[in-house]
């Protein structure tokens, strides 16, 4: 697993200089920003695991900053904690109905910032075992690997078991179908109650759920107390439970973020970003969803409906992929947009990154698809190349207008 990336968003360079300090011994990922407008940017290109994030600086306050970032679908689950000087109730309950997962009070010690933190992402110490955090109800599961007895965490292209806790059929309906798309089974439940016999210990390993969806809505705080049965099991240690809510709910949001719910699914349900969510709350790698080969030819699948999230953890995966594709003495590449009419924003990001980490890594490619739909990709770049999520993207087109699109494969590899 990498290490943990951790996003400082502060104006004042004293601060940046205690947090390096701070996490100087562990092995992390730090990244800094200098006002809010600057630290959105640094968070869609970067997609930290944390971001640590002042509220007053100038250009984007935190406050404005933070409402930015819960409105952003691939980066409102990014848990953030506030720095704040001022540590009055009132300004204490105005941050946590922001949505904030935790706040440290200005002036704060490097231990105090590394407790916080310990808390939210696993840290280990260069060369050593991962930091203990203290024992707290919000204090995240330890890693698949450390967890005593935990379950052995899948593949995204095995039968992933979902749970659904939820009293109306409907939304079990509409999470299956979106889901069972990529080979994955639902078990739903009308209610906690229900569902208890699928999380108990005497249930076989290979038939717990490995992600579990749970209404907030139910009474008596009904999902909270699910949850501590859940994380009762010791095969369910590591097992991300999210919950499922009205936009509005944010009471239950902050109290399942409390409590160490790995974030929340907001009704109407996206059904296109909804498997990217829980890909990306069981962290993991979405690349065999879109990569196969045909002999020595590596080939990439993009579909249309390419979500926000998806994209970036694409992006993210195929890196170290493209890498070992060169190390093992492959070097040939299709991008295979045959299923795609309109090039959005996402797609373009993911086609983009991809394309520039192949002519980085020398990796000949081509592209199959639509003529018509596919060959002024560059121009699409070119004219969004000042939208945030692009902006810092270098062009593979070396200055084309358009490029050339095979109509198959096998055009696509005859032409090498």
């Amino acid at each position: 697993m990498s290490a943990p990336k951790i996003l400082s968003v502060d104006d004042s360079r004293m601060i940046h200089t205690l947090i390096g300090k701070g996490f100087n011994g562990y092995d992390v990922q730090l990244v800094f920003a200098s006002n809010g407008q600057e630290g959105l940017d640094v968070a869609a290109r970067e997609m930290p695991d944390v971001i640590l994030l002042d509220v007053t600086m100038p250009v984007m306050d935190g406050i404005e900053c933070l409402g930015k970032l819960k409105a952003d679908p691939a980066l409102k689950d990014i848990p953030v904690i506030m720095l704040t000087a001022e540590a009055g109730k009132e300004n204490v309950l105005k941050i946590a109905k922001m949505g904030v997962r935790d706040y440290i009070v200005k002036p704060f010690s490097e231990a105090g910032i590394i407790d916080r933190v310990s808390r939210l992402v696993d840290l280990k110490p260069k060369g050593g075992a991962a930091a203990s955090a203290p024992a707290t109800a919000a204090a995240p599961a330890a890693p698949a690997a450390q967890a005593a007895g935990a379950k052995k965490q899948k593949t995204v292209t095995e039968a992933i078991k979902v749970l659904v806790v939820e009293e109306y059929p409907a939304i079990i309906e509409s999470i299956t179908k979106a889901v069972s798309k990529i080979g994955w089974n639902v078990v739903g439940c009308a209610s906690p109650a229900e569902a208890l016999p699928h999380v108990a210990a005497t249930v076989p390993p290979n038939d717990t759920p490995d992600v579990i969806l749970i209404s907030l809505a139910f009474p008596n705080k009904a999902a909270l107390s699910f949850y501590a049965s859940v994380r009762s099991n010791p095969q369910l240690k590591t097992v991300p439970v999210m919950g499922l809510c009205v936009k509005t709910a944010t009471f239950e949001q902050n109290d399942a973020k409390e409590t160490g719910f790995a974030g929340s699914i907001t009704k109407p349900l996206d059904l296109v970003e909804l498997p990217d969510r829980l890909v990306r709350a069981m962290n993991l790698d979405n690349t065999p969803l879109f990569y196969s080969s045909e002999d020595d030819v590596q080939i990439l699948s993009i579909p249309q409906n390419l979500s926000e999230l998806g994209s970036m953890d694409l992006v993210r995966y195929s890196r170290p992929k493209l890498s070992g594709f060169v190390n093992a003495g492959y070097a040939k590449l299709i991008l295979d947009l045959s299923g795609v009419k309109k090039i959005e924003i996402p797609l373009l990001r993911a086609v983009a990154s991809i394309l520039s980490e192949c002519n980085s890594l020398d990796i000949a490619w081509r592209i199959v698809g639509s003529d018509d739909d596919v060959s002024t990709l560059p121009t699409v770049l070119a004219t969004n190349q000042k939208v945030a999520s692009l902006k810092d993207i270098p062009s593979p087109f070396e200055g084309k207008s358009s490029v050339d699109v095979h109509p198959t494969r096998a055009a696509a590899i005859a032409s090498f």
